[in-house]
């Protein structure tokens, strides 16, 4: 089914620069005036600057067109707004609820934002600045001010009629949310709750109490992940003094979640989590990358070093620089397995940093089997390929073992000791462990050789 979908919007995809070649604006509009939001996002994300821009020109529907932009990547949405006027910029988010409205003047210049929040009318302006005024990656600028709220004393009768006039403006709505008649939150309904209840029964007496809730500053990573562990379509945002103020619904959970796993996976790997293969030049796409390459390129050398340090070894038994790559690709990828599964566990919450301590030497028990594993494969290669050398089978046997371990280990307590610093542990695990894996893997395997090789006279 997915790929039937796929090969779907290639075929429009394939229509759409068929039309603009030929410049039927009439017959492409109607084109993707019926399609939804995201899938025309996706197709824009394939054309190029020029394509994009003229196939937008020609959707008329504000609404479908704030949708499209909303569903488009950053890169894309600021190319798609450049040559907008601010009178029309300012209809469009006028379409939007709060959360997307902001995400659209997330992408406009400093001086631009300014001149389109001039141009709307005073509610608007009004909710556009409070959310603005949340922190980057918080609760409060990723909620919806589109919800219901009622008051404790509202008959159930009463509230089934509210929620019908409501209908008009709220876009979805997932429960009804019980307060008080200074705003704080005191509990939450279901919908499924109120039409079974009883019309003459008070909300305060039908609610569930001590529902899940969010400070407005919370990261939003801890609110997607309250929303994924606990199976809820929302969670309620609330500020210092618990008055209900949003709502973060599980579509902006589904986007964070994404957002923070390209970002994590871009930075394990030592790249810049903003980098967008379409979005940035050639050279700012080489220098956003050369730092942490630069770091490997380091540990390389200092590797180097040290292996010419045991240039007698390497005299004396010339067959142990065929087992460098063995041991120390093996050790790295341990490590990178290593990271990318505790990354990801510290992310998600399934690896508490309460439980370091076990975590961390379950890891070693892993790289210890592994390493068991690893090292009778190459002491049985060792042995048959060079029966002449004395103890070789040995001697590499047991440094990819405990290269293995060391590098499971180390994959485990890094990421933690990040998190305890409060760094971010993606962001500098992937090339740090490499390295160090190149490093210990290096010295433990010659100075293993050097033991025996001393022994053997």
């Amino acid at each position: 089914m997915a790929h039937d979908r796929d090969m779907r919007l290639t075929r429009i995809e394939d229509l759409i620069r068929r039309l603009l070649r030929r410049q039927a604006e009439p017959h492409l509009a109607k084109a993707l005036g019926k399609m939804h939001a995201a899938e025309v996002a996706q197709i824009f994300s394939h054309l190029i600057t020029e394509e994009r821009q003229a196939a937008f020109r020609v959707v008329r529907n504000p609404r479908h067109r704030a949708q499209i932009l909303t569903e488009c990547d950053p890169h894309v949405g600021r190319e798609l707004l450049e040559p907008m006027t601010n009178e029309e910029i300012a209809t469009l988010i006028e379409e939007l609820g709060s959360d997307d409205a902001r995400y659209l003047m997330e992408m406009l210049p400093e001086e631009r934002q300014t001149e389109v929040v001039g141009l709307m009318g005073a509610k608007e302006t009004e909710t556009l600045q409070d959310m603005m005024a949340y922190p980057p990656d918080s609760a409060g600028s990723i909620m919806t001010d589109s919800y219901v709220a009622l008051l404790e004393n509202t008959t159930v009768e009463e509230a089934i009629a509210q929620l019908r006039q409501a209908s008009q403006e709220v876009e979805y709505i997932f429960y009804v949310y019980v307060v008080d008649d200074a705003r704080n939150l005191r509990g939450v309904i279901s919908l499924r709750q109120l039409l079974l209840a009883k019309p003459h029964q008070k909300l305060s007496d039908v609610m569930t109490p001590n529902v899940w809730r969010v400070n407005v500053l919370a990261d939003q990573e801890h609110v997607a992940q309250l929303i994924s562990r606990y199976n809820i379509l929302a969670i309620p945002v609330v500020d210092e003094a618990g008055i209900l103020v949003g709502l973060v619904t599980v579509d902006d959970v589904l986007d964070v979640l994404r957002d923070e796993a390209t970002e994590d996976i871009l930075k394990m790997f030592g790249t810049h989590h903003t980098e967008e293969v379409t979005s940035l030049s050639t050279v700012k796409l080489a220098w956003v990358r050369l730092p942490w390459l630069a770091v490997s390129w380091l540990g390389s050398l200092v590797s180097a070093y040290f292996i010419a340090q045991f240039s007698n070894e390497l005299a004396k038994v010339l067959a142990l620089a065929a087992f460098i790559p063995v041991i120390n690709g093996t050790a790295g990828n341990v490590g990178a397995q290593g990271v990318a599964i505790m990354v990801r566990g510290l992310a998600t919450g399934k690896v508490h940093p309460k439980a370091w301590f076990r975590t961390v030497l379950k890891q070693g028990a892993v790289g210890l089997i592994l390493g068991g594993c690893f090292g009778i494969l190459l002491y049985t290669l060792a042995i048959w390929q060079y029966p002449d050398v004395m103890y070789l089978g040995l001697i590499v046997g047991l440094s990819i073992c405990i290269s293995i371990v060391t590098s499971a280990t180390l994959s485990a307590v890094l990421p933690f000791a990040l998190h305890f610093l409060r760094l971010d542990p993606a962001l500098m695990t992937g090339p740090f462990v490499t390295t160090c894996m190149d490093l210990v893997s290096v010295l433990v395997y010659f100075n293993i050789a050097r033991f025996f090789l001393t022994m053997a006279g």
